[in-house]
């Protein structure tokens, strides 16, 4: 098997990232709107991501920026991927997105009208943190270790598998060059 890179996973992933952003913008723009509007938007955009990365590499074995990428996940065995591993790779990040969600809606609940409306975009942001559990701290320390975590774990097996990998059984591989990139039948 002929391993992803480094360097096209991160590519990969940044195109994601791109897939969704968009959607991000439109967020973050209605919710200077309205405080309802963000409460009401900021589930849906984190369920929407989550929900994108597992359907297509259950569905496919591949999100739009592996395809663009030309890498695929796999089972250890050379063999697609089943919808309990695509999970599997996605849960602790499903984790930290869903421990963020209720934290933004626990400081869009406590913030007063005054600190919401009428001030600039960056001070709303500032606001808003100042209102965020406490305990939302050591999830993003948690987070970050994480992350740095899966870069280390990757970049030292030569199978290139990150924790979460590890966790759901997978493998990225890469296509040959000149192949045509194959579909998953699911």
């Amino acid at each position: 098997m002929n391993y992803a890179n480094f360097w096209q996973r991160f590519c990969a992933n940044l195109l994601d990232v791109l897939v969704v952003l968009p959607f991000a913008w439109l967020q973050s723009w209605l919710g200077t709107y309205s405080k309802l509007i963000a409460m009401i938007l900021v589930i849906p955009l984190v369920a929407a991501y989550s929900a994108y990365i597992i359907y297509c590499h259950g569905r496919f074995g591949r999100t739009l920026g592996k395809y663009v990428m030309r890498i695929r996940v796999q089972d250890v065995f050379g063999g697609q991927i089943s919808w309990r591993q695509a999970w599997l790779r996605s849960s602790v990040d499903v984790g930290f997105s869903t421990i963020s969600v209720i934290s933004s809606l626990i400081a869009l609940i406590a913030i007063s009208d005054a600190n919401y409306y009428g001030v600039t975009h960056l001070q709303r942001a500032q606001n808003l943190q100042a209102l965020e559990p406490s305990w939302l701290a050591w999830t993003s320390v948690a987070a970050q270790l994480w992350f740095w975590s899966e870069v280390v774990v990757m970049l030292f097996n030569r199978q290139r598998r990150a924790l979460h990998d590890f966790i759901a059984g997978t493998v990225v591989i890469a296509e040959p060059k000149g192949a045509p990139v194959q579909a998953q039948n699911a």
